[in-house]
């Protein structure tokens, strides 16, 4: 399908670890919920429609079909910009801070691979050997300070 000559693709995720859940905090259940009912009040006073599982959570305007991943990723700037956070930053980025935030924060490779849809999880280690090599030093010395040695 294309949108406004930019491609979308909708399809299924590449393995079954792909499917996953995905876990939040309340906080962002509470925004989400938020985002939903003025989804729900736009499509009805705007689009006179009910709005339908079938409609992307983030979407066009006036339309079932996704939003475009330009303008998702010029809104996400204009977050950024908004907020005093670092424009150079982009959506993807997010993924990585997570699974290094997770890293550091003592989680095992299986779990970050389970949480990011890596369905080994040596993907996981190959793409962040950096993190979890931090993970081993601090091991490491927690073990000879236990061990006093």
């Amino acid at each position: 399908m294309k949108i406004t000559g930019e491609e979308i693709i909708v399809k299924d995720t590449k393995t079954a670890a792909g499917d996953r859940y995905v876990y939040f905090s309340p906080e962002m259940e509470s925004l989400l919920k938020e985002y939903h009912r003025e989804c729900v009040w736009h499509a009805d006073a705007y689009e006179d429609r009910v709005l339908t599982e079938e409609d992307f959570v983030f979407r066009r305007h006036d339309s079932q079909d996704p939003m475009t991943p330009s303008t998702f990723t010029w809104r996400f700037k204009m977050i950024l910009k908004k907020n005093g956070l670092p424009e150079k930053l982009n959506v993807h980025s997010l993924r990585h801070s997570n699974a290094s935030l997770l890293i550091a924060g003592g989680a095992d490779v299986a779990t970050v691979a389970g949480l990011l849809g890596h369905s080994q999880p040596s993907t996981t280690l190959d793409i962040y050997t950096h993190a979890f090599d931090k993970n081993k030093k601090a091991a490491s010395e927690a073990l000879q300070r236990g061990l006093d040695i």
